[in-house]
């Protein structure tokens, strides 16, 4: 038996179905004998050139060992399922167990995005008290203007009223 490494794209309406896709092989790479030493939904990423119209895929990866006869069943599947826009099978020298670079930098660009998110979120807060100051700010001056104006004219009023009572 041999080691390959298994990489697919599903169409991105049905990005819910790469969990069910990979539980389907991992059962038909059982049912033959062979063993399954990875299996990640990778979730949905940005792809480098657009397939089929679209520019984002959900990503599908698994690691295994099993014969030919597999093989060939596996491409067979992948090429009459619509949902898979694109595969890739590899054979690859050793299993593989660890987390694939693919999971680990979609977890950091995932990790980034939040923080990004998050960053975007308090400077927006930030802006919007920023505004209210300067709101608060312009309607105290304004106030104030009105009332040095008020009392102007008061004193005004009152000035000709004192010189009368005097005479």
């Amino acid at each position: 038996m041999r080691h390959y490494e298994i990489v697919f794209l599903v169409h991105p309406d049905q990005s819910d179905q790469t969990s069910s896709i990979l539980s389907k092989l991992d059962k038909l790479i059982k049912a033959s004998g062979g063993t399954v030493h990875r299996s990640e939904n990778i979730g949905n990423r940005k792809l480098a050139y657009p397939i089929q119209d679209q520019f984002k895929a959900s990503y599908g990866l698994i690691n295994i060992e099993c014969n030919q006869e597999t093989v060939a069943e596996i491409k067979n599947s992948f090429k009459f399922n619509d949902s898979i826009i694109r595969n890739l099978i590899v054979t690859t020298k050793k299993a593989h167990t660890k987390d694939s670079a693919l999971l680990i930098q979609t977890k950091e660009d995932n990790e980034k995005d939040t923080y990004e998110e998050a960053r975007e979120q308090v400077k927006k807060l930030e802006e919007d008290n920023l505004q209210k100051e300067e709101k608060e700010e312009k309607k105290e001056k304004k106030e104030k203007k009105e009332i040095t104006e008020h009392s102007k004219e008061k004193t005004v009023e009152e000035s000709p009223n004192e010189t009368i009572e005097e005479i």
